[in-house]
């Protein structure tokens, strides 16, 4: 592209690129006072409808022509970067799907040994499928750039180390739901003869939508015969392909000290309990050290023990947990839980004491809990806060089809005044419209439903800058976060998904598209 192009230039670059339709394109162009304004000006008017990510457009004005595909998945933002890879939110143009796509750094691109591991990653990843674990859908080569890259589910929200970065703690009863939730996903690659290898907080994500814990990264992972205590090939660096993997020093560390070889569950049900340690006290069980030496030093795992006895009572560690993470992380690893199944009935129990409720029998089902009915009275309603022109129509004319009543407001309180007068089924906030003290409103009316006993489907909308506000928002089974650009297609799926199913039918109630107090 030439330089400082004008928006006809710049609209016939995105289109050659691929990035926005012909359509919304034109859209924008017709919006604009002429078309030999400069390209930065359609740039702009593409974001703020949410046709460009901000990505996206950056990369545009800088001309670059490269870098917004891999393997047909189209990149939208960067969330996340290491010294191995980068991380992408990006989309599958042909269904829409959001995806988040990892892509190998271009100077590990010719290292051998480097890019046999992250192909290892991506293999192992689409081996395996579990709530739990995210997902691997695709891993490969491009055929333009030469760049490798997985894609994988994405989930909405952050790493654990984040939400303790934010909360400093948790409460011990949501911090062993965790815990067994990656206990879980654990036992399914256990039982498909893999470990993880790399237990830590950053590799636990928590879906914001539900709270839901997934393991990521199974990189490290090695393949094991199946039995306690058993390694891969029964070497420290090669796996039975052949291929060398890299070991977490303090798996490393762990592993010489208690003369267990790379693969044993063990280690990893022992760093399991380290991590649920850290979540009830705010304050990891080992001290944090960058020192390679110190690592790998016995007595780092020896004094765990003495630790936890001295540090878990003052620190207010209730008697349950304590006891979990007490036995997960023994020094000697045949007093360990044996097995990730082991330590998932452990922590189910654990949560029952703190509930005050008898532990559940080993492998015996939650039962199930009382029906009622929870659904407002009155016609299927939904209401919106939003301040988009374009989304306010958008959204009377696709939820008005679907059944529902819709109310539309710029002023978040006249959403909690309207549900004080009238409880409506669904919520949406756009915090990206209305500002961060959307992520307030989302938290107050789903507590407000809570407390009325009634079910209100809520989606909180954020911009790709708000992302990190999704880790503000409160975990709810009828609770969903969403970071934009969405489809309406997928905001639609979301309310109704989770909006029970009745025979109210709003679509022809003549105050069905009415402004609520604009």
């Amino acid at each position: 592209m030439a330089s400082n192009p004008d928006a006809a230039g710049t609209a016939q670059f995105i289109l050659r690129l691929g990035l926005a339709t012909e359509d919304q394109v034109t859209e924008c162009l017709l919006e604009l006072p002429n078309k030999k304004v400069p390209g930065v000006d359609l740039v702009r008017l593409l974001e703020r409808k949410r046709y460009l990510s901000a990505w996206q457009g950056a990369k545009v004005l800088k001309g670059d022509s490269e870098g917004y595909f891999l393997g047909g998945y189209r990149l939208l933002y960067r969330i996340a970067s290491g010294s191995f890879g980068r991380v992408y939110r990006g989309d599958d143009p042909r269904t829409g799907q959001v995806v988040a796509v990892k892509v190998l750094r271009n100077k590990w691109m010719q290292d051998k040994q480097k890019v046999d591991l992250f192909l290892r990653e991506g293999k192992l990843g689409m081996s395996i499928r579990h709530t739990n674990l995210v997902s691997v859908l695709a891993v490969g080569q491009d055929n333009k750039t030469g760049q490798y890259y997985i894609v994988m589910e994405f989930i909405e929200g952050g790493n654990l180390r984040d939400l303790l970065q934010i909360r400093k703690k948790l409460p011990p009863a949501d911090a062993a739901r965790i815990i067994e939730e990656s206990a879980q996903g654990l036992a399914h690659s256990y039982q498909r003869g893999m470990t993880h290898r790399d237990i830590k907080p950053t590799n636990i994500l928590i879906a914001v939508t539900n709270g839901q814990a997934k393991l990521v990264d199974f990189g490290l992972a090695e393949i094991a015969d199946g039995s306690p205590g058993a390694g891969g090939s029964g070497s420290d660096d090669k796996d039975d392909n052949g291929v060398t993997v890299d070991r977490t020093v303090d798996y490393a560390g762990l592993e010489k000290a208690t003369g267990v070889k790379p693969g044993d569950v063990r280690s990893d049900l022992y760093f399991l309990g380290a991590v649920l340690f850290e979540c009830v006290t705010g304050t990891p069980l080992m001290p944090a050290t960058k020192d390679r030496v110190e690592r790998m030093q016995a007595r780092r795992y020896q004094d765990v023990e003495a630790t936890l006895q001295r540090n878990g009572p003052a620190l207010g560690v209730p008697p349950p947990p304590l006891a979990v993470v007490a036995r997960a992380v023994r020094f000697d690893p045949n007093q360990r839980y044996q097995t990730p199944a082991e330590l998932v009935e452990a922590l189910r129990a654990c949560r029952a004491e703190l509930k005050g409720e008898e532990p559940p029998a080993p492998g015996a089902a939650a039962p199930p809990a009382p029906a009622t009915n929870r659904t407002p009275p009155g016609p299927k309603t939904l209401f919106a806060v939003e301040k988009n022109e374009r989304l306010k129509a958008a959204f009377r004319e696709r939820f008005k089809a679907h059944g529902f009543r819709v109310l539309i407001s710029t002023d978040p309180a006249q959403a909690v005044k309207r549900y004080a007068e009238q409880p409506y089924h669904a919520l949406i906030v756009d915090a990206g419209s209305v500002g961060d003290g959307g992520v307030d409103l989302y938290n107050h009316m789903l507590a407000a439903a809570d407390a009325a006993d009634l079910d209100l489907a809520a989606v909180l909308l954020l911009a790709e800058k708000q992302v990190e506000l999704s880790l503000n928002a409160n975990e709810h089974d009828r609770g969903a976060v969403m970071v934009f650009p969405v489809s309406m297609k997928e905001l639609l799926a979301t309310i109704i998904g989770m909006v029970p199913d009745d025979d109210a039918d709003g679509g022809d109630d003549e105050r069905g598209d009415e402004n609520a107090g604009d």
